[in-house]
């Protein structure tokens, strides 16, 4: 049995800062849900304060005599910083034990503890605990005990327990346990594969949430500062593309620094972020972390034959930001040499500037790395990393964060931003800085032609596009009025040459960017129309569903969004009338492709109705109408509903809302694995030509039908309809 004098030196009761007026009502909301429901999860961003209201949670529990267990998905920081109250450097809950790999507790001792605890509960106990551990062979009776008697399981990160041994976990536990989730990021995977915590189980649902632009009006976070800097690389030459359009499928890409030219371009690009940061870091002191790319392949002149060097980009950039390599000299040599040996150290032993930290240092090492970069005013000031510190790295005083790696993963992108929203009295930071160095993807266009239709490519080649990857990350929320009142800014940012004398930094010239980021989306669906218009495929299935999809993701909010969408609607209007008259074409596409021009051009000008109707509310009546008159419609901004069903009777193949609703009625009740199974090749041949189209229609009219509004907001549904879209 465990001392739990030991494991909980010396306090009597559990003494938490109060919480302030609008996160009690939150903490009485979260209790009260689960009066009768037993999973849900919060959704916040980082830095919000999501764990310190769990603290409250836990500790009403605690004081009722309950068990509690406090779970991550595996070892990071966080687990030990809630266990210990730092400001006396003891466990916060007197009754209390942390149970993971770096935390010696003795097992059996504590299986007796909770044991006793079982027999007659007089004390509250919280067990904090990394799932890993729990699921170890040494901690089979613990985890025995705590399936049997934990009362709430708080667990952080929840996003990483979706499809996995965590969600199987969590699926152990009994009705007597209740399971609050936490996270900033709802989803796992890729786009094209993503997975929602919902998922988790049937019952799993979102008590709270608030979005990223709502707690910086609310300044429970700092505002945020993001620029772009385009570099002069095409995409496909500096990473690899070994595998085609399929390395889109993972949540990175990888350099590629296997020859001298390729190395030039990867040093080159990470100049120009060394460039951007001296510009616009104004003061050198305050802190910076840099998140580097991964590299698969050996680097050329580095290492031994045959040997990989592990965060080599993280190592490439501290040498860069230090001043020790510099483009100017690799371009001077036809064989560039770099040196073999990275140093995070000054011959005096003392930290150099930048540093890197990676997996292969010694912990103590890290540890020490960590300590110095949180000393405000001390070096090292640029932290540089791959895939450390993306989670549970909680540092307030962080004011700049350089993106070198390209994300396809939503989620992991989140996490990044969110590095430096805190708030910092001590650090005096003014507000969050975000530089993202970005590359052209033109060439994923040209080079992989019609192979972005396939496997839902096209979204994840855009999302290598910063502004639509931003756009995604402002979806939810005021983000207007955050950018209006200056505490959003995003930039894209052109460097002149440097000044001279003590001017030596770049000339900086800033450019706006606007949200939505309509002619960027624009650009990129008339790559599609065009590779489209090339084509003799029958159908046309395929292309539909992805321009149809695209469709769905235009947003007007000011006039020229409008203007942009009119022409945009021109071209495709041009291209269904030549398809009529394209020789070139088969019977079977001379029949479907003007079909599939017309539908996409009046779902794409009802898009542009919708996002009047119900995301206009910014607009005046005259600026409204002025959208309406040049969108091609009556300037009437009453008659709006009629103009929006005249969109889908000209388009659609369901030519009323009562069709639309008949229709996903129908899909949903064949929409089971076991019921698609059994159709023959002729009704799913029809399913693929009827049901998605009907999905992205029925998509505009949500908020019109309740019966499209409760089908659609299935949790079940939805996750049958993933089944059934992952089959095609």
């Amino acid at each position: 049995m465990i001392d739990l004098n030991e494991t909980a030196v010396g306090m009597e009761t559990v003494e938490l800062e109060p919480l302030r007026e609008d996160k009690k009502k939150i903490f009485k909301d979260i209790l009260k849900y689960f009066e009768t429901n037993q999973r849900g999860y919060i959704k916040v961003p980082t830095g919000w304060g999501k764990t310190f209201l769990s603290k409250h949670i836990m500790k009403k529990y605690y004081d009722e005599g309950k068990l509690v267990l406090f779970l991550v998905s595996k070892n990071n920081p966080l687990l030990s910083q809630t266990y210990y109250d730092r400001k006396i450097n003891k466990p916060l809950f007197p009754n209390s034990a942390l149970l993971s790999s770096e935390n010696k507790v003795d097992r059996k001792g504590l299986a007796e503890t909770l044991r006793v605890f079982g027999q007659g509960k007089d004390k509250g106990f919280v067990l904090f605990a990394s799932l890993q551990t729990i699921l170890g062979k040494q901690s089979s009776e613990i985890k025995d005990l705590i399936l049997e008697l934990a009362d709430l399981a708080i667990v952080d990160e929840i996003h990483n327990f979706i499809n996995n041994k965590g969600n199987d976990f969590l699926n152990e536990l009994g009705e007597r346990t209740k399971i609050l989730g936490m996270t900033a990021t709802p989803f796992q995977g890729v786009v094209g594969n993503v997975k929602f915590v919902d998922e988790i189980a049937g019952d799993m649902r979102e008590v709270y949430a608030k979005t990223l632009p709502e707690c910086i009006l609310d300044e429970e976070l700092a505002p945020l500062k993001y620029t772009i800097a385009e570099s002069s690389e095409d995409i496909f030459e500096i990473f690899d593309f070994e595998k085609g359009l399929d390395e889109l499928d993972k949540q990175d890409l990888f350099l590629d620094c296997s020859t001298p030219d390729k190395l030039k371009k990867v040093v080159r690009r990470t100049q120009l972020a060394k460039d951007v940061y001296d510009s616009m870091i104004k003061k050198k002191n305050s802190k910076t972390l840099v998140f580097c790319a991964p590299v698969r392949k050996r680097v050329y002149g580095v290492g031994a034959d045959g040997e990989e060097i592990n965060a080599f980009h993280a190592k490439l950039t501290s040498l860069v930001f230090n001043g020790e390599v510099s483009i100017q000299e690799f371009e001077k040599n036809s064989e560039p040499i770099l040196p073999v040996n990275f140093e995070n150290y000054t011959p005096e032993g003392e930290f150099r500037d930048t540093v890197f930290i990676s997996s292969e240092l010694p912990k103590n090492e890290q540890n020490a790395i960590l300590a110095a970069f949180r000393e405000i005013g001390k070096p090292p000031y640029v932290l540089c990393t791959v895939g450390m510190l993306i989670e549970g790295f909680d540092f307030p005083g962080l004011e700049a964060l350089v993106l070198l790696r390209p994300t396809l993963s939503m989620r992991l992108f989140e996490q990044q931003v969110g590095r430096v929203t805190r708030l910092s009295s001590i650090s005096g930071k003014q507000q969050g800085n975000i530089f993202e160095i970005s590359d052209s993807i033109d060439s994923l266009y040209q080079r992989f032609g019609e192979g972005v239709f396939s496997g839902e490519k096209v979204d994840q080649v855009q999302m290598l596009q910063p502004e639509i990857r931003l756009e995604e990350l402002f979806s939810e929320g005021d983000a207007a009025r955050a950018i209006e009142e200056g505490k959003i800014e995003i930039k894209k940012v052109e460097l002149g040459p440097q000044g001279k004398g003590k001017r030596k930094r770049a000339q900086i010239r800033e450019i706006p960017v606007r949200l939505p980021p309509t002619s960027i989306r624009a650009k990129y669906f008339s790559r599609l129309l065009a590779l489209t218009e090339e084509k003799d495929v029958g159908a046309f299935e395929r292309e539909k569903r992805e321009l149809m999809r695209a469709t769905l993701r235009f947003r007007v909010r000011e006039l020229r969004d409008a203007e942009e969408l009119a022409e945009l609607a021109g071209n495709i209007n041009k291209l269904k009338c030549e398809a009529y008259e394209d020789r070139r074409l088969g019977d079977v596409s001379r029949q479907h492709k003007p079909k599939v021009f017309g539908e996409v051009e009046w779902l794409l000008k009802l898009q542009a109705l919708n996002s009047l109707k119900y995301n206009g509310g910014h607009l005046s009546m005259p600026e409204k109408n002025r959208i309406l008159k040049t969108l091609g419609f009556e300037p009437d901004t009453r008659k709006i509903d009629s103009l929006r069903l005249k969109c889908l009777k000209l388009g659609s193949a369901q030519k009323t809302i009562p069709e639309l609703v008949k229709v996903l009625g129908f899909v949903s009740r064949l929409s089971s694995s076991e019921t698609y199974q059994f159709l023959d090749k002729k009704k799913k041949e029809h399913w693929k030509r009827e049901f998605l189209p009907a999905v992205y229609w029925g998509f505009c009219f949500i908020d019109d039908s309740p019966e499209l509004k409760e089908l659609f907001e299935s949790t079940e549904w939805d996750r049958r309809v993933k089944n059934i879209i992952r089959q095609k």
